[in-house]
């Protein structure tokens, strides 16, 4: 059951909020009309994870050397059962180590700090988080809500296959919850799912990103973010909601005009994630682009934007 609930972790991360990143913009900006409008947010973070996990990739077999079809799929699916029951195995030594560690905790802690800056925002004192994250309960979370938009911040943590990659990723999206900010919602929306990714008045995605030495072993690299009472790990994660939540509410305020990199601003190399593999099965600007502008730098690393708009976080050096 761990095995089939981590899977669908990385599907629903993303799906989050009824939407194909391919279909709409990543990056909504907050609209001036919006932000006077707003009267009261509630802040939901829909963290469908307890424990951290490592990202398998499908197998290829069946597409490979197979020519597909039905036995190619059985044969397929019995690769990727094995492949992950190996991933869980070699996982557990880290979650054991992380036991009395909250990331949810983490992230509410920082987001509650930077969002305290924003006094238009006017986010209360709930900070709630949701395991289920279907549209149905969202919808559900939407319409109990009294507030005139909540702020969905969508979390996910992992490690890459090879164990050697932290990567964290928050998906945020301040959804309307009145006839008068959903009057302001770009002209192609849902009206059928009211938490869509095309009906949200803003929307981006961050990333976090994390290394111990890379050695290509999977179960020495997990050993290097358990070492020390999973000193690296809790390290990073940590790290990563210091980061990433600043950046989100810089970004959210960013007027309309200042969201995108100029013109002439130049582009530096940003380095590809080591998860290729992620990459070609669900591409994203801020994971998987080459090269980005430089947003911010400080001693822990830099910060880049992406052409698309999303955001990533890189740290300088090893755990």
């Amino acid at each position: 059951m761990r095995a089939q609930r981590t899977q669908l972790i990385i599907i629903l991360s993303s799906m989050l909020l009824a939407a194909c990143a391919g279909q709409i913009p990543v990056h909504q900006p907050l609209s001036t009309a919006a932000r006077s409008d707003l009267e009261a947010t509630d802040v939901v973070l829909p963290i469908q994870q307890s424990e951290i996990y490592v990202f398998v990739p499908h197998s290829t077999a069946a597409s490979t050397g197979l020519g597909g079809g039905l036995l190619g799929a059985l044969i397929d699916t019995g690769i990727d059962s094995v492949r992950t029951s190996k991933a869980e195995t070699a996982v557990t030594p880290l979650r054991n180590a992380l036991v009395d560690y909250s990331f949810d905790n983490a992230l509410q802690t920082e987001l509650k700090a930077s969002l305290a800056q924003v006094a238009w925002l006017h986010a209360g004192s709930s900070f709630t988080v949701v395991r289920d994250v279907s549209n149905d309960n969202l919808d559900k979370t939407l319409a109990a809500s009294r507030a005139s938009a909540i702020l969905f911040v969508l979390a996910d943590y992992r490690l890459s296959n090879d164990g050697d990659e932290m990567l964290v990723t928050l998906q945020a999206a301040l959804i309307p919850n009145n006839d008068q900010l959903r009057a302001l919602r770009a002209a192609k929306h849902d009206d059928k799912i009211p938490v869509a990714l095309s009906n949200a008045l803003y929307r981006n995605r961050f990333i976090f990103e994390a290394h111990v030495s890379t050695t290509g072993d999977r179960n020495h690299n997990i050993a290097e973010w358990s070492a020390d009472n999973a000193s690296a790990a809790r390290a990073a994660l940590t790290m990563a909601a210091r980061k990433l939540a600043p950046l989100l509410i810089d970004d959210l305020q960013r007027a309309e005009s200042d969201v995108g990199p100029p013109a002439n601003a130049p582009y530096v190399a940003a380095g590809l994630s080591g998860e290729v593999t992620e990459c070609g099965i669900s591409p994203s600007e801020a994971q998987c682009g080459k090269t980005a502008m430089v947003l911010s730098q400080d001693r822990d690393g830099e910060a880049f934007r992406y052409k698309d708009g999303s955001i990533k976080y890189l740290k300088i050096g090893n755990f």
